[in-house]
């Protein structure tokens, strides 16, 4: 029998804190396993065994919540490197990997977005839809793993 995980809006209404740790980027860059530059997480395809023991690196440290490294693995950022065909298998592996890490540790998974240098106020609405439906196809992967919950990180609008 498992034991269900305490979801988000119960801890934040208990007052609880909760630690979501992150850094993929910078690990992988440091650890030689990810270009500097474009910072697209293709470890994740090439090293998912180094990934999904990063998840578990992070909730050893103290994190509450798997993130899954899906930041920079949108759209815009796999087309600047030529690896745009590789998006879904990219995300789903990522967010399976977290699923089955904070399944394991009994934490919780989140889903991730963030910025894009598309954006600019002065956009068209074409132009903006099109970022949109970027996030969208991000957020809906990140449903369909079961996450508990998404973090849109690193905005500056």
């Amino acid at each position: 029998m498992t034991t269900k995980v305490k979801g988000l809006r119960e801890r934040i209404q208990n007052g609880e804190d909760i630690i979501i740790a992150e850094g993929y980027i910078f690990l992988f860059e440091r650890r030689g396993y990810l270009k500097a530059g474009p910072f697209v997480p293709e470890v994740i395809l090439d090293h998912p065994d180094l990934v999904r023991a990063a998840y578990r690196e992070f909730v050893h440290a103290g994190s509450d919540v798997v993130l899954a490294f899906t930041y920079y693995a949108h759209r815009e950022k796999l087309r600047l490197i030529g690896r745009e065909n590789d998006i879904l298998k990219m995300n789903k592996d990522a967010l399976r990997m977290a699923r089955e890490v904070a399944d394991e540790t009994g934490t919780l998974m989140a889903g991730n977005i963030c910025n894009t240098n598309r954006y600019h106020p002065d956009n068209s609405a074409e132009k903006n839809q099109m970022i949109k439906d970027m996030f969208k196809e991000q957020i809906e992967w990140a449903v369909d793993a079961g996450a508990d919950f998404i973090v849109g990180e690193t905005f500056a609008r």
